[in-house]
């Protein structure tokens, strides 16, 4: 953005996911004039279906928790299948914090989606079904919204808006235009997901994340299914098929773990693929123009926090929008990158292994008088991060990052990481 402060009082935002809905309802709210610009998803599945518990006061500030509860299967907390050594469940209601809820939802994507958009055009937002185009101004770093998409507003804008916020996701619209340098993170995974009849699941609503031959799994209780996905190394794909039908069906009857947990399950929808999850936008703000959600960086599914870093990222856009000095969007953008990168951080943690078997070896020595004394601070820390209260907390990342460093007492951490 230009450092000269200016009230913002229009707003086209591009997109009509959850992220988009959450900054456009929070916009309208402050009285500012916002377009919500989107084609309605075609996609069967999305990925984003388990939600953690940071979510919930979003969605309770949005005035929609009781909207997503009817239709949604209650979450009381997570399990790790990790080997036959590291294998527990967490109960949300052992968080600690008075800023943080115990327990949170499993999503059908399609409904917890509507609901949101549904509540922004309550709220006064125009929600405008369009496809979208973009151009770049000469050489400079300002976009515009193409003519046929300014005559398919119908005149909402009597003018340029004074800000245009991506929010298409993974499509990225923006930085493509404007070739805005990413990073990607390291691995080239695919991951292969559907929804099946059953499964089997240790504790009821729970989010179950489970290591297989090759890479891991999802299962995700809905109501009436379960979402099963996989992330596998892209090398070891094509001996299962050569479609992703026959990848994924191959794949439940072949891995030894999968057979044991869904050898029995019968797919009910098709099989959504996807191969980038991890990247990280080098800019997030430019002159009259912003990034949000996924098209400002995506992550693992692992761990479920990707529609909490979207819209957790939609909440501190609307708020230096509102805020009209000159380092507001500055301050955005350097936190929006920062949670990206810890997040990335963390989800290296469980792939090297270094995760579980810290927790390994703290159920090992529990008895003795050090992790007596430490390892309920570090529980409480690491639950607080995981449910997405504290992963931007200075201490509790930092005592992420000391355990990991200090807390192995010499265990190979190869022996817990995902191949």
């Amino acid at each position: 953005m230009t450092d000269e402060p200016k009230k913002i009082e229009t707003v086209a935002i591009l997109g009509g996911g959850p992220v988009a809905s959450t900054l456009a309802r929070l916009l309208a709210r402050a009285g500012i004039r916002v377009a919500i610009l989107h084609r309605p998803k075609c996609a069967a599945l999305i990925v984003g279906e388990s939600l953690v518990p940071a979510v919930i006061p979003m969605l309770q500030l949005l005035g929609v928790e009781e909207e997503v509860r009817s239709f949604s299967m209650f979450k009381p907390g997570a399990t790790f299948n990790m080997s036959e050594a590291v294998n527990f469940s967490f109960f949300f209601e052992q968080l600690r914090g008075a800023d943080v809820a115990r327990y949170a939802y499993n999503v059908p994507r399609d409904r917890f989606d509507d609901t949101l958009l549904d509540a922004a055009r309550k709220a006064g937002v125009k929600v405008i079904e369009t496809s979208v185009n973009l151009e770049r101004v000469g050489g400079t770093d300002r976009v515009r919204l193409s003519r046929e998409t300014v005559e398919a507003t119908g005149g909402f804008f009597s003018d340029v808006p004074d800000l245009i916020v991506d929010a298409t996701g993974r499509v990225r619209l923006l930085p493509n235009l404007l070739e805005i340098p990413s990073r990607s993170g390291p691995r080239k995974d695919t991951a292969l997901f559907a929804h099946v009849d059953r499964t089997h699941l240790d504790h009821d609503g729970h989010v179950h994340t489970t290591r297989l031959d090759h890479g891991w799994s999802w299962r995700i209780p809905l109501p009436g299914r379960v979402s099963l996905g996989m992330v596998i190394g892209s090398e070891f794909l094509p001996k299962f098929g050569t479609t992703k039908e026959e990848r994924y069906d191959n794949l439940l009857r072949q891995d030894s773990v999968l057979r044991r947990v869904a050898g029995d399950a019968r797919r009910l929808t098709p099989v959504m693929e996807y191969t980038n999850y991890q990247l990280v936008s080098s800019r997030v703000v430019g002159d009259g123009w912003a990034l949000v959600g996924d098209t400002a960086g995506f992550i693992d599914p692992v761990f479920s926090s990707g529609l909490f870093i979207g819209m957790h990222g939609a909440m501190d856009l609307a708020a230096a929008i509102l805020d009209r000095r000159p380092d507001a969007f500055r301050k955005y953008e350097q936190h929006a990158i920062h949670h990206l990168e810890t997040w990335h951080e963390i989800v290296e943690y469980f792939y090297n292994g270094r995760l579980f078997t810290c927790f390994h070896v703290g159920e090992m020595l529990r008895d003795t008088v050090l992790v007596k004394l430490t390892f309920p601070h570090i529980n409480k820390h690491l639950g607080r991060i995981f449910s997405g209260a504290a992963s931007t907390a200075p201490y509790s990342v930092g005592l992420l990052r000391f355990a990991m460093k200090y807390g192995l007492k010499n265990e190979e951490p190869r022996e817990l990481a995902v191949r």
